[in-house]
């Protein structure tokens, strides 16, 4: 791969908050300013963004039942593949975080398709094997376990019509909140709402494991 690539590819998948130094002046930006300035290969802009969507990204993939450990790392190819799709020109359109869990949601199906379903969906009782890589010790498949379980009883302690816009907006990443606010009959406010009320939900209790 173009060692370009590569080096692009690294600040996506780099652990830990992008480096302030880099991303200073940037963060007040919003999407579209950043977007723009990504587009322009201004890798502070990437930093920025990764940072921004990245966890809307792992809980889609949390929501479709993917692991924990495995759901951070299809998230960092998924940013992977976005920045090198972008400096090669290939993507028409940069919408995020849309495009981030389409494409991850992509990898997460191509990944079942070819080795089986490696994860089970989180409303499903979870299975050891279905949580860890084969070789992982004991208590590494034990921790994945008590996360995904933590992470679906949190969700189920959600009421019906929160949990039923979660899986709505992310079962489906391009349908628009205003769509979602007339199948419940809600306002889109009451919509966002609710889907910041979630995922601050889930993020508690991942960081709770």
């Amino acid at each position: 791969m173009d060692p370009k690539l590569l080096e692009a590819g690294a600040v996506c998948a780099a652990k830990g908050p992008p480096r302030v130094s880099r991303a200073h002046g940037l963060s007040e930006l919003d999407d579209a300013a950043l977007i723009r300035l990504a587009q322009e290969d201004r890798r502070e802009a990437w930093d920025v963004l990764i940072a921004r969507h990245d966890h809307r990204v792992i809980v889609s993939l949390l929501a479709r039942g993917v692991r924990i450990d495995r759901a951070r790392e299809l998230a960092q190819e998924t940013w992977v593949r976005l920045v090198e799709q972008q400096r090669r020109g290939k993507l028409a359109r940069l919408e995020l975080p849309g495009l981030a869990i389409r494409q991850a949601a992509f990898f997460a199906q191509d990944e079942a398709r070819r080795v089986g379903p490696a994860s089970v969906h989180l409303d499903r009782s979870v299975d050891a094997r279905a949580v860890a890589a084969p070789d992982a010790s004991a208590e590494q498949r034990l921790v994945s376990r008590q996360q995904i379980e933590r992470v679906q009883r949190e969700l189920d302690r959600c009421s019906p019509t929160a949990q039923a816009v979660f899986h709505a907006i992310y079962d489906d990443p391009a349908v628009a909140h205003d769509q979602v606010a007339a199948r419940f009959g809600l306002s889109v406010q009451r919509i966002r709402q609710t889907l910041c009320e979630v995922r601050a939900r889930l993020r508690g209790a991942l960081e709770e494991s």
